[in-house]
């Protein structure tokens, strides 16, 4: 009789396990590894905190789809909108035109309007900035002073083409289809600044340290593009029974802190370590002598010096004990 329930419950667990299609793409990103590695991982953790497995498919074409105007998606939300994937995890943002085919989870990642500029292009960076500010409102000011370019059919491109604020529509950027030719771009002697959010721009200048990302204020109103704010998220059909599963799996990443261990790990900066580990050079290099005080060929004469120091302190104090009683005698 135990044996027989044991075999039910094992037969049971296979035929209940739940098996999900997802579908994703290769972002067009210099570094469109990193953002395969990260979605990898996090689709493994979901997969792990809501107990199901997945299968992860890679279309051939960057297509998100879910544009304006389209009444029969193409790309990843056609993919979902024709049953042919329960989910799709990729770098697609929210919007109003993709939430007619599909629904979002709660967002992984929230990025804002950003700019890519050279380090080395002074004429950019006014006083205040130095080019190592990265939170500033001087956003404006460097794109009228810039060759302006934005990826073509971007959000950041819609951005421009649809504002009605007529500063911003103003600085519209020349539309470049290949976001490697953009950076090429900026990284050329010629002042190109490349407009776009700053989850993509942090991750290029994480890994070049030649370039420099600045990013959008949105605490206030007054500043240029306070009102960009991108959202990215798990997308499921509207009827989706397994919502749920994404939905709590990452309210749970969230909440333990695993969820932004799995940025940090992807969105490494190694410039900054780098800068570190140079400012730490400098600053020994500025204090040579201490250096070398304390370094372990001088700690045996340090050592010495310490005994001897407590010897003398010890014969000071006998002499001062002695001379103390004989006063009071």
């Amino acid at each position: 009789m135990i044996l027989t329930t044991i075999l039910i419950i094992t037969i049971s667990s296979k035929i209940n396990s739940l098996h999900l299609n997802g579908v994703t793409l290769v972002p067009n990103h210099p570094r469109s590894d990193i953002y395969e590695s990260f979605f990898h991982e996090l689709i493994t953790e979901i997969s792990d905190v809501g107990q199901f497995s997945y299968q992860l498919r890679t279309l051939p074409e960057a297509i998100y789809g879910g544009e304006i105007g389209e009444t029969i998606p193409q790309g990843l939300i056609g993919e979902i909108y024709e049953n042919n994937a329960d989910f799709i995890i990729a770098d697609m943002e929210i919007t109003s035109e993709r939430k007619k085919f599909v629904q979002f989870t709660r967002p992984f990642m929230r990025s804002k309007l950003a700019v890519l500029i050279r380090k080395s292009s002074s004429s950019l960076l006014n006083n205040n900035s130095h080019g190592h500010n990265n939170n500033t409102d001087d956003l404006r000011e460097i794109l009228q002073r810039s060759k302006r370019i934005v990826i073509k059919g971007s959000m950041a491109d819609r951005y421009f083409k649809t504002s009605r604020n007529p500063l911003v529509y103003h600085l519209l950027p020349y539309s470049i289809a290949q976001m490697d030719v953009a950076v090429n771009l900026v990284k050329s002697e010629r002042d190109y600044a490349l407009v776009s959010d700053n989850v993509r721009l942090d991750l290029i200048a994480a890994n070049d340290c030649d370039l420099h990302v600045i990013t959008a204020r949105t605490e206030n109103v007054k500043s240029f593009g306070y009102d960009f704010q991108l959202e990215y998220a798990i997308a499921l059909a509207h009827n989706s029974s397994f919502f749920g599963y994404f939905e709590k799996s990452l309210e749970y990443l969230d909440e333990t802190g695993r969820l932004e261990s799995i940025i940090d790990q992807h969105w490494y900066n190694q410039c900054e370590q780098r800068e570190q580990q140079i400012m730490q050079a400098q600053h020994q290099n500025d204090f040579p002598d201490l250096n070398d005080h304390f370094s372990s060929n001088n700690m045996t004469d340090f050592q010495e010096n310490s005994s001897l120091s407590s010897t003398f302190s010890f014969v000071n104090l006998s002499c001062f004990i002695i001379y103390t009683i004989m006063i009071s005698f």
